[in-house]
């Protein structure tokens, strides 16, 4: 088994960063750096589910609003339609779905709906979710996205639930990005949240997340 001097990782991770893993630890050096890398590893099996989220999610909004967009005859794809995305938030939204587009159509490459969808980032999906789009998107076509939620019938009720929880999930993913402290948060209630949120739009993805994740394992290693 390897052996280091727990100080010198210390001093490589700087005071400051490992200041929450030393309070919870009571300043126990070794305990700090276990904890660091526990946390790192239970950021690894979140951001694998996550991920998978990400996917399913982006994917079913996108799919109600092409299926709306059929209903009403449009001409052009959704993300094409800048009337859809009025307002501040919507010209945010607007000038992302440009980025995109171009990203997905550099070197002269063909558009490609489902380049340009997993061009945008989670972050847009997540700012779909806001108030702002309620009467506009949420009522006609992407509380649809959701059929397994409890008040399906309801686009106010779903739309809010959706938004809770893909704004704290959002928030995680990017904690987990930067290397930043999670294990001060309720982990286990991270972890329900993304699965209510599949289950909400499939049965079968939510089997699919719930066989394949290691999250509630490494949860239960933490030192």
């Amino acid at each position: 088994m390897s052996t280091f001097n727990h100080q010198a990782i210390v001093d490589r991770l700087t005071q400051d960063r490992l200041s929450s893993y030393l309070a919870a630890t009571a300043g126990d050096v070794r305990a700090a750096v276990e904890l660091y890398d526990w946390n790192t590893q239970v950021g690894a099996a979140l951001y694998e589910d996550l991920g998978r989220l990400e996917v399913i999610f982006r994917n079913a909004i996108d799919a109600s609003l092409v299926a709306h967009g059929q209903t009403r005859a449009w001409s052009q794809v959704w993300y094409r339609r800048q009337q859809l995305f009025a307002g501040r938030p919507g010209r945010r939204a607007w000038g992302d779905i440009e980025a995109a587009r171009r990203r997905a159509t550099r070197r002269g490459r063909p558009e490609v709906h489902g380049q340009v969808v997993a061009e945008l980032s989670f972050g847009f999906w997540r700012f779909l979710c806001t108030s702002h789009y309620l009467t506009s998107l949420w009522v006609p076509a992407l509380a649809t996205a959701f059929p397994g939620h409890p008040d399906a019938g309801d686009p106010r009720l779903v739309r809010a639930d959706v938004d809770d929880r893909v704004q704290r999930l959002h928030f995680l993913r990017d904690r987990i990005a930067h290397h930043e402290p999670i294990h001060q948060r309720n982990l286990q209630r991270d972890h329900e949240e993304y699965l209510d949120v599949i289950g909400w739009i499939c049965a079968d993805s939510l089997t699919w997340v719930s066989s394949a994740s290691r999250t509630l394992t490494v949860i239960g290693d933490r030192p």
